[in-house]
């Protein structure tokens, strides 16, 4: 599920990037020579187009949190629950990005409307950096989401990895004493699917 994350995530920095490369903002790229000067009606519409996009970034954002909540809800230990904290913290830098980007789109309308090309313009200019702000929370929000689901799945019989695994207990708070102990579990039910299902849910009880 994080990897289906991940590719609406490439997709929204794909068409920001395409706006951004219309409007000439990517540096070594810049728009046809034959592109006519940016109207205020066409500097409203370009600073709409990127409040779209920043929602649609923040929306994205908010689902890779809420997946990463769950994922971490299912493995309840300090990395995933890390990993859950900074998806939501990065989903709520999306969204705050996306409502900069939709006032800015607002305001540039509104110059437009008064017939204000300069102001308009850098109300556009506004909208497409809030909306680069919100990829990049976006972006992290998935890289996180898809940290916290990948140790839910590694705490499974079905994504059991043993060398993964203990490397994730001997990253834990618990005392070394501890840490033997689990780790020996773990591997006295590595074979044996039954037994290794309740060592995990034990690694899940017992780590920070």
């Amino acid at each position: 599920m994080a990897r289906g994350v991940m590719v609406v995530v490439v997709l929204v920095l794909l068409g920001l990037g395409g706006w951004l490369w219309m409007r000439g903002d990517i540096p070594g790229l810049a728009r046809p020579a034959d592109a006519p000067a940016t109207a205020p009606e066409q500097a409203a519409d370009a600073a709409g187009d990127a409040a779209d996009a920043a929602a649609d970034a923040a929306a994205v954002a908010a689902d890779a949190a809420a997946e990463a909540t769950t994922a971490a809800g299912q493995a309840p230990i300090a990395p995933a629950t890390e990993a859950a904290q900074a998806a939501q913290a990065a989903a709520e830098q999306a969204i705050k990005a996306a409502d900069q980007a939709a006032d800015a789109a607002a305001q540039a309308d509104a110059q437009a409307s008064a017939g204000n090309q300069a102001d308009a313009a850098a109300a556009t200019r506004t909208a497409g950096d809030a909306a680069r702000q919100a990829a990049e929370a976006t972006r992290d929000a998935a890289g996180a989401a898809e940290t916290a689901t990948d140790l839910e799945a590694l705490l499974t019989p079905e994504g059991f990895d043993a060398d993964r695994v203990a490397a994730v207990i001997d990253s834990s708070d618990m005392a070394p004493a501890q840490k033997t102990t689990l780790k020996a579990v773990v591997a006295a039910a590595a074979t044996n699917p039954a037994l290794l299902r309740s060592a995990l849910e034990q690694v899940k009880a017992v780590m920070p």
